[in-house]
């Protein structure tokens, strides 16, 4: 029986948010984590959020009008990099060719789009997924540990604010792109928009900045001295934590000794140029 790949429509908003809500279930129930999706509900509500978004675009698989998985890739202009996520296949058809297919419907979407840095976010803990990507094309660059814990609401005697108009978020985009090389000017003004990006300034020059704490949030800083006092002025944390790189002990050694903990790891995939980034940073769940 043929396996069709269709765009997703309003109609399948619940049948998809329903799978991708069985299929993050299934795999932290197995390793005694939470999961990424805590309810049907906002499985469903993130599909709809997501079909509802311009710089989204997503397709399901279906065989005999059973729906099966889906797909989603996301663009940030101005950054030259598409992010894939989340892919969900119905536990009870793994195994079937059904998530390289779903990949080769959004790779293929990316290329024709001309996107040749592509990342995901990926939950280590499934090795099939894992797998797929390898044999998509993906290498691994960045083990990260999602951190969760209450607003510590401190500051260490550096000057944090938050980010107000078209001058700030100009020198933002500057140390983005310095550490990066390229700026993410679409999810700062989001975030500007929101109240919640702030920066650091230090003899009038820009040291560190957040577009938010959290979970869908970024950041970078010249310093881990600079990374610890944007994550010290959040007022709130934003989803369920945020991400930190694996690597970067003394962040997470601070973040532990404040009363964090570790909630599940995961891992930086990419496709296509990556450079290594130059600064300590913040990853979001897209990249």
């Amino acid at each position: 029986m043929s396996l069709t790949i269709r765009p997703i429509e309003q109609k399948d908003v619940e049948s998809c948010g329903k799978i991708g809500y069985e299929a993050h279930k299934t795999i932290s129930s197995a390793h005694g984590y939470p999961s990424e999706q805590p309810s049907e509900e906002f499985g469903i509500e993130l599909i709809r959020m997501l079909l509802g978004n311009p710089n989204s675009w997503g397709v399901l698989a279906e065989r005999q009008d059973k729906i099966l998985g889906s797909i989603f890739l996301h663009e940030f202009p101005p950054s030259p990099v598409a992010v894939i996520g989340p892919l969900t296949v119905h536990p009870t058809a793994e195994g079937g060719g059904i998530g390289r297919k779903l990949m080769d419907a959004a790779l293929s979407h990316a290329h024709k789009h001309n996107h040749d840095q592509i990342r995901l976010v990926q939950s280590p803990s499934h090795i099939r997924s894992f797998v797929l990507y390898t044999k998509c094309g993906f290498n691994l660059r960045e083990p990260l540990f999602l951190m969760q814990g209450q607003p510590l609401n401190s500051d260490n005697n550096r000057s944090a604010r938050l980010v107000l108009d078209d001058n700030d978020i100009s020198v933002c985009n500057e140390l983005c792109k310095s550490a990066n090389g390229f700026s993410r000017d679409m999810e700062l003004r989001q975030a500007v928009d929101q109240g919640v990006a702030f920066m650091i300034e230090q003899d009038s020059a820009v040291t560190g900045y957040a577009a938010g704490i959290g979970i869908l949030c970024h950041a970078v800083a010249k310093s881990n001295e600079d990374l610890k006092t944007l994550i010290a002025n959040a007022s709130t944390i934003l989803g369920p934590g945020f991400f930190v790189p694996a690597r970067n002990y003394e962040i997470i050694n601070w973040l532990l000794e404040n009363g964090f903990q570790i909630g599940w790891p995961a891992n930086l995939m990419t496709i296509g140029p990556y450079q290594e980034p130059l600064m300590p940073f913040l990853p979001s769940l897209t990249y």
